[in-house]
């Protein structure tokens, strides 16, 4: 029993700990955002400009591909369920699995596995070279200059990249619907159309906005906890993508409770 608290004890503070420090972290890049004044902002939005091409531009093609594919298998799926009255509910099934749900949860995954393993690889070997100590030693503040750049051009390419893999996969679901089903393109499109409210806009941005903040800054924070050794990395970026898979998930189901519930 003595060792089961002892256990419990040590991963409450292990969890405490985590917390404090990324919310310290959250705390600085906060302080960057609101005094923009400080810091050379050309210089901040030509690095997130760098971050968004790689993160979004670079990953386009994989992610419409996965959009057209997992919409005409989201059909596959349904068809046969839908039977007899699909031609009334394929618009809003289309919707529902790759708007609300699918599009955001496989784009975010993708991401992770990208490039919030590259940024967490690419910090940690930062820390290992001393390059942020020397960014200190010049007064220039690493938060502005290399974990502000990430976050914002992360936010940017989950954006880019959802409305992308939202598009494709609507596309490719309704080239199937058309073609298995024989049904109107045209009807199709304007029963998608009718099956979309202001709601999935707005759900789709929070979770662009809160999936890309969570997944780079969980990333940076643990490349930033590589302190001593090479072997570090990959135990860095485990965590990262662990913890990146974690957050996104419990921020999608917050949202999704929040939007059906509340």
């Amino acid at each position: 029993m003595r060792r089961l608290l002892r256990r419990l004890g040590r991963a409450s503070r292990g969890g405490l700990a985590f917390v404090g420090r990324l919310a310290r972290l959250q705390w600085s890049l906060a302080r960057v955002v609101f005094t923009p004044s400080r810091h050379h902002l050309r210089l901040i939005a030509k690095l997130t400009l760098t971050q968004a091409r790689f993160s979004g531009v670079q990953a386009a093609p994989l992610v419409a591909a996965l959009g057209l594919i997992i919409g005409a298998v989201s059909i596959l799926q349904f068809v046969a369920i839908l039977s007899g009255i699909a031609d009334e509910l394929i618009g809003k099934v289309l919707v529902t699995i790759i708007v609300r749900e699918m599009g955001p949860l496989i784009t975010a995954v993708l991401v992770i596995g990208r490039s919030g393993t590259a940024i967490t690889t690419e910090l940690g070997t930062m820390q290992l070279e001393g390059e942020l100590e020397a960014l200190r030693a010049y007064r220039i503040d690493p938060v502005a200059f290399v974990i502000l750049p990430r976050v914002l051009g992360m936010v940017l390419a989950m954006f880019g990249l959802l409305v992308l893999f939202d598009v494709t996969g609507l596309i490719g679901g309704s080239m199937l619907a058309v073609t298995v089903k024989d049904l109107s393109a045209i009807l199709l499109r304007s029963r998608m159309a009718a099956a979309l409210s202001d709601a999935d806009f707005i759900l789709s941005g929070l979770k662009a906005v809160l999936f890309g903040q969570t997944i780079a800054m969980l990333s940076c924070y643990f490349g930033l906890q590589v302190r001593r050794s090479p072997t570090e990395l990959p135990q860095a970026v485990t965590k990262a993508v662990v913890a990146s898979l974690t957050g996104v998930f419990f921020c999608d189901a917050l949202l999704v409770a929040g939007h059906y519930f509340l």
